[in-house]
This record gives structure tokens, sequence and C-alpha cells, in this order.
């Protein structure tokens, strides 16, 4: 039985392929894929580069497996319903599977206007989730400084961005204050987003603690700084880091 089931795994994924990298399957789909595969490919190394440098995350938790899914598929099982499954609309953690699932028809509508910025920005939102599960944030914290510490950490990830791969600071910026203009309870509003992201990547003397996300989203800052809905146009010298911050010494007090 066991030698059937072997020569039917080799009949169907040939052992040149059984080690292929997810990205590079689905990246061969069509052309109007590539972009946005390549994108999240290059943004996942990116952060688990990052991941792996910080060693007071690396000691405490590996990085998230990443799941690319089609837009209204069902999860069954972890975060989801054995019976009826759960819709993943957008990118989103799991924290009981420890996996982040994106949503590639969602990511390419702010890819076309932003590029690897604007996976970057929610790919790193998603890994600061899986850093609030690895230092007991998650269940403690409530929205919206869960949220706005989730964009701070992706902040302290993303820093000054990467030239490589096309990764800005101005883009992530401007795509973080377009993707939340609107305002959501749950979330803080675009600005408070944008202060978050900026206090990450060490631009503005603010951490992401607890309290400081608490105050952040209690409207007890002032987010004038960041309030021009483009990057370009505020106060920011984006090209700038003077207060740098660790992912892990970006929320934790010595």
């Amino acid at each position: 039985m066991k030698k059937f089931l072997l020569t039917t795994l080799i009949l169907f994924f040939p052992i040149g392929e059984v080690n292929a990298n997810i990205f590079d399957n689905l990246r061969n789909q069509g052309p109007k894929k590539t972009d946005i595969y390549t994108y999240i490919d290059n943004t996942t190394k990116f952060l688990n580069t990052r991941w792996d440098n910080d060693k007071d995350l690396k000691d405490v938790l590996r990085p998230p497996q990443i799941l690319p899914i089609a837009a209204d598929s069902k999860v069954y099982g972890g975060c989801g319903d054995y019976s009826i499954g759960s819709e993943v609309g957008g990118s989103a953690y799991c924290p009981r599977t420890h996996t982040i699932f994106l949503v590639p028809e969602q990511l390419q509508y702010f890819a076309n206007e932003f590029g690897p910025s604007a996976v970057a920005f929610v790919v790193a939102h998603e890994y600061a989730h899986a850093v609030q599960l690895a230092f007991g944030i998650l269940g403690t914290l409530k929205d919206p400084a869960l949220e706005l510490q989730a964009d701070c950490i992706a902040g302290a990830f993303i820093k000054e961005g990467s030239s490589e791969i096309g990764i800005t600071r101005q883009d992530t910026l401007d795509m973080a204050n377009l993707a939340y203009a609107i305002g959501d309870p749950t979330h803080g509003t675009g600005a408070q987003r944008k202060y978050a992201l900026s206090a990450g990547m060490g631009i503005i003397d603010y951490g992401c603690s607890n309290k400081e996300m608490e105050d952040l989203g209690n409207n007890k800052i002032d987010t004038s700084i960041v309030s021009a809905q483009r990057s370009i146009d505020s106060n920011l010298d984006l090209n700038l880091t003077p207060y740098p911050k660790s992912i892990v010494g970006s929320f934790k007090k010595n």
C-alpha cells in the first residue's frame, strides 16, 4: 500500500516539482498574476529575514506560514468552523495555526497603485499579529489599540524599506492612508494608522507599547504631522530614522 501511494504521488507530483516554491506554481497561472505573486514571494523573504535578524523574536517563535487563497474561500478547522467554514474575504492572521491568509485579488488592487509597498504593508501588518501572539498581547490588548500596534510593529519590520524589491516608505505610508482613510473603529483612523506606522519606522519619537497605542487610539495624541493625504506633502522627513527600533524593542520596554 505504501509503495502504491508513493508511486501515485510521483505520477501526480514529479520529483522535480515536489519542492517547488508555492508562489512559483501560482505565478505560472497567467500573466495577470505574475507581479502580485512575485511581490508576495519577495515580501515574505524580506520579512522572514527581518524576523530572523531580531534575536529576541527568533528565540521565541518561528515566522508564520503564508497561504495565498482565492477570494471568498472557506477555511475549515483552525480559525474556521468545522461545519460551515469561515469566509476569508481579506488577508488575515490565524493564531491557532500560526498562518497568514493572503488574498491576491485584494492585494492586486492596491499593488496596481502602490507596487510592492502595498503588499509589504498588508503582509507586515499580519506578521505583527504573529509577534503579538508570541509575546502574549493577543487577547489582552483591545481594538483599536491592538490593530494600531500591529501597524506600528509593521513599521519596525519595514524600517527604511528595500530598494532591492521596490519597497519605499512613502508608498507604504500612502498605502496605509488610502486603505483606511474612511476610518474603522476597530483599526483606527487613517491618520492614526499612518502615525503608528511612522513611529514603528523610527521617523516619529513614539513607541509601539500597549499604553502608547491605547493613547493613540483614544485620540490623546496629536497626529497632525501625518494628516496630509500624501506623505510627500507632510512634515515628515522620510529619509531620516532619528528613532530607530528593533521589532521587539518597538513595544517591549526594558
